[in-house]
């Protein structure tokens, strides 16, 4: 990072933890459920930022706050990371690299093929679309020494043809991040950096990797009051962490196998995208996350061509639902053509409407993992990026009574929307 950069956001800290302190909130609760932590952060059209955050950071077992959140807190945003998996393959697509409707062997290095339809193409647009027929059932996480080609057997796929029905699966993005390796020659962790992250003058990072100097330090643990990662819970037991006690775990911003050492020197880019997590391992602060948002919806510094901008927000109705486990096409009704989830708008309850009867517009992508929920909403009707995120839970999130969200989504939703 640059030092005017390095100054920049030292400024940018300054003035929201300003704001947070301003608007701070005593009780890290919310919809009457104690959470470790929670923070929003909103940039309207005008730029002008307003954030709030309450509870910890990090926290001892009983709840005690060993430092306090605030909107400027790194924190593991889980699958809003694939924001910038999108914009990766957008940026590729706009210099020539890629064609989004093309088949994405091309690109891969590899036959990209559904076994139970070997004849049918599946291509880039569909793999951001979530239309692949790509499925999380073999799993998508990566140790160092895996390819990605070991995770595409028959049971990374559906039963469905490419391009006939939206199935939610973290394996697209991780297939989308060993594309962008593959064009760039770089790791994942760098070419974010490279083609999104810098570019934007943005402070983020994928699993601590290439994070600005001291950022790590700073950074949020993500915890349940569950001895079991969320199958059963106590609320009057402990607070147990779940991810980033330790930033990054061991010291390897990579899973190893047992025994082996963290040497990422050998890496062939291109081997297996999910090394660095493309799917969920972005750490990125509350108002980081919204300085993000607004500047892609301003296309600062003709960041995309003005036709890929407008298909990024170009919402189009999700295909029949498969069978994933994280598929909900009551919530995820749009998605963009240019690979982001959009809201309806129309206000309609139960559905992915949290403020409803009131209208929620825009697109952008919803987070859940180790006790983790966040989002990110881009709405170009008015101009505003809004982000928010809780660290974690004392029970199992309560549903929405508005909504598809959670009870939890939803009352942080409203705080962030405002009046």
């Amino acid at each position: 990072m640059r030092l005017h950069d390095c100054a920049r956001l030292r400024a940018w800290t300054a003035a929201v933890v300003l704001a947070a302190q301003a608007s701070a909130v005593a009780a890290a609760e919310l919809a009457g459920v104690p959470v470790a932590g929670w923070a929003w952060a909103r940039i309207g059209a005008d730029g002008r930022l307003e954030a709030q955050a309450a509870g910890g950071a990090e926290l001892a077992p009983d709840g005690a706050v060993l430092r306090p959140l605030s909107p400027a807190t790194p924190v593991r945003v889980a699958s809003v990371s694939k924001v910038v998996v999108a914009l990766a393959i957008l940026r590729l697509a706009d210099r020539g690299r890629i064609d989004l409707d093309e088949d994405a062997s091309r690109y891969l290095g590899q036959i990209l093929r559904n076994p139970r339809h070997p004849h049918v193409p599946v291509t880039v647009r569909q793999l951001l679309r979530h239309e692949s027929s790509l499925s999380d059932a073999g799993g998508y996480a990566a140790e160092l020494g895996d390819r990605l080609a070991d995770s595409l057997g028959p049971a990374a796929w559906s039963e469905a043809a490419p391009g006939t029905r939206f199935d939610y699966a973290n394996l697209n993005s991780v297939v989308l991040a060993t594309i962008v390796e593959m064009q760039t020659g770089h790791r994942w962790d760098r070419a974010a950096q490279e083609l999104v992250l810098r570019p934007l003058g943005i402070a983020a990072c994928f699993n601590w990797s290439g994070c600005p100097e001291g950022f790590a330090g700073t950074g949020a643990v993500l915890y349940r009051k569950s001895p079991d990662s969320g199958e059963t819970w106590d609320r009057s037991g402990p607070w147990v962490p779940q991810v980033d006690a330790e930033r990054p775990p061991g010291g390897c911003p990579v899973r190893l196998r047992s025994g082996a050492l963290c040497n990422l020197e050998p890496y062939l880019p291109g081997t297996h995208g999910g090394l660095f997590s493309p799917q969920g391992g972005l750490r990125i602060s509350a108002a980081e996350l919204a300085r993000l948002g607004r500047s892609i919806l301003a296309n600062a510094g003709g960041f995309l061509k003005p036709a890929t901008h407008a298909a990024l927000f170009r919402p189009v109705r999700v295909k029949p639902g498969g069978e994933g486990e994280e598929t909900d096409t009551r919530l995820m009704r749009f998605w963009s053509e240019g690979g982001l989830h959009c809201l309806s708008g129309t206000g309609e309850p139960l559905t992915d409407q949290p403020l409803a009867p009131r209208r929620t517009t825009g697109c952008g992508h919803l987070g859940e993992a180790y006790g983790l929920v966040s989002g990110l909403l881009m709405d170009p009707e008015s101009g505003t990026a809004t982000a928010w995120l809780l660290t974690g839970t004392a029970d199992r999130p309560p549903p929405g009574r508005s909504s598809r969200f959670t009870a939890l989504e939803e009352a942080l939703i409203r705080r962030a929307a405002g009046p």
